[in-house]
């Protein structure tokens, strides 16, 4: 039997069984999912996956890997009209009221019906499983099949929200999902400030719940290059998309050339702008500094840490960064900047370094300012290491969702 995670109740741990409801899954960018199923089964909690899309990553961290493996995860797939009409006749022998109820929702609701349709099966098939709540990653597609799951079975259910969903693409029906949750999950208290403020959403209903990381996988001991060093070890881990800032980053990497430093930048990630920044470091006569690693595993990305002397995250959109946290555990100093939800975790001149969005000579001066103060650096990646450990550690994290849920569950 799996150990609950602590401050939770082992008796109200076993009792749960929860079907997570997600866009895509596994995705090698987003290991804070596949940490916190796992870590929630870890803690007792039965679990099932039902992810909207196969994913076609090849490339799987270990805990990733473990779900598949342990086949708890199930892709939806479109049902025919006869295979429908079947899943309805089943749920109006137990749920008439309910069903008839949602079946007149969903024949009106003509720009989300296909949410409905996709729900149907999985409504039965949790059903089957007697699973007790339904959780969602992202207020997107995942959350609104959630929401048609719950008026479906009646179970309760709940949505964690990180940056995209809500600050680049919200939802026209995110008022609606909230109110039919028990609970949002917010990752910080910037997102949730700014939920209350700009969609007039009840700050009764948002709770804040870090994404955590297993520090013991990333715990390190500080290293300074030396106030001498001339080749400083640079390392970004990001998907190479428009928000992740990449270009920033080479323009300070210019500026550093320029100043007779010759550092060598290793990017972990991938994304549909790989060709375009690597036609950038041409241009800006870079390929001798800048190696593009493509995707990383969770090992991989650790020998990173270790292999680096710091690790600089330039993004002009950015709910908090796990990688900044997965830095700070390493024992690494983090250079970011001050974006939504970062001042968080990165506290500058505390726990990292902070600079404007879209600065390329505040990121030259930060790692200049790394270089020349050793002792200064020293602390605050103390300060990080302690931070983390504090408030973003897994099982912590976990117990508080875990905790969320039982609470949600009671009120029913």
């Amino acid at each position: 039997m799996m150990k609950p995670a602590a401050g939770t109740p082992p008796q109200r741990a076993s009792q749960m069984r929860v079907a997570y409801i997600l866009d895509q899954f596994p995705v090698i960018s987003q290991t804070f999912v596949s940490d916190e199923i796992f870590s929630v089964r870890e803690a007792g909690v039965e679990c099932s996956i039902f992810a909207l899309k196969e994913s076609a990553n090849t490339a799987l961290h270990p805990r990733a890997r473990a779900l598949v493996d342990a086949g708890i995860v199930r892709y939806a797939k479109p049902c025919g009209v006869l295979s429908e009409l079947g899943m309805l006749t089943r749920l109006l022998a137990r749920h008439p009221a309910r069903t008839i109820r949602t079946l007149l929702k969903a024949t009106f609701d003509l720009r989300f019906r296909w949410c409905a349709r996709l729900a149907l099966p999985i409504a039965l098939q949790i059903e089957r499983d007697d699973v007790t709540h339904v959780h969602a990653h992202f207020a997107d597609t995942a959350a609104r099949v959630a929401m048609w799951v719950h008026r479906w079975t009646g179970l309760p259910f709940t949505f964690t929200t990180h940056r995209y969903d809500i600050f680049d693409r919200p939802p026209p029906d995110l008022a609606e999902m909230t109110r039919k949750a028990d609970a949002m999950v917010c990752v910080s208290r910037y997102n949730m400030t700014y939920l209350e403020r700009t969609f007039g959403l009840p700050a009764g209903k948002m709770h804040l719940i870090r994404c955590g990381i297993y520090g013991a996988d990333f715990a390190g001991a500080f290293r300074h290059p030396g106030a001498a060093c001339r080749a400083p070890r640079l390392l970004c881990v990001a998907r190479l998309e428009g928000s992740k800032g990449h270009a920033y980053l080479f323009a300070a990497l210019r500026q550093l050339v320029d100043d007779g430093l010759a550092p060598i930048l290793k990017l972990a990630g991938d994304g549909s702008l790989r060709q375009a920044l690597e036609a950038e470091v041409a241009r800006l006569g870079l390929a001798d500094h800048v190696e593009f690693l493509g995707e990383q595993t969770a090992e991989q990305v650790k020998a990173l840490f270790e292999w680096c002397d710091l690790s600089i995250l330039p993004s002009v959109s950015e709910s908090m960064g796990l990688v900044n946290m997965e830095c700070m555990a390493a024992g690494r100093l983090m250079i970011a900047t001050e974006v939504l939800g970062v001042p968080e975790l990165v506290q500058d001149r505390i726990t990292g370094l902070l600079c404007p969005p879209a600065d390329p000579a505040a990121i030259a001066r930060a790692v200049q300012w790394v270089l020349a103060h050793p002792r200064e650096s020293a602390a605050m990646v103390r300060r990080g290491q302690e931070l983390v450990q504090r408030e973003f550690d897994r099982t912590l994290c976990t117990a508080q969702l875990i905790d969320l849920w039982a609470r949600s569950d009671a009120r029913r």
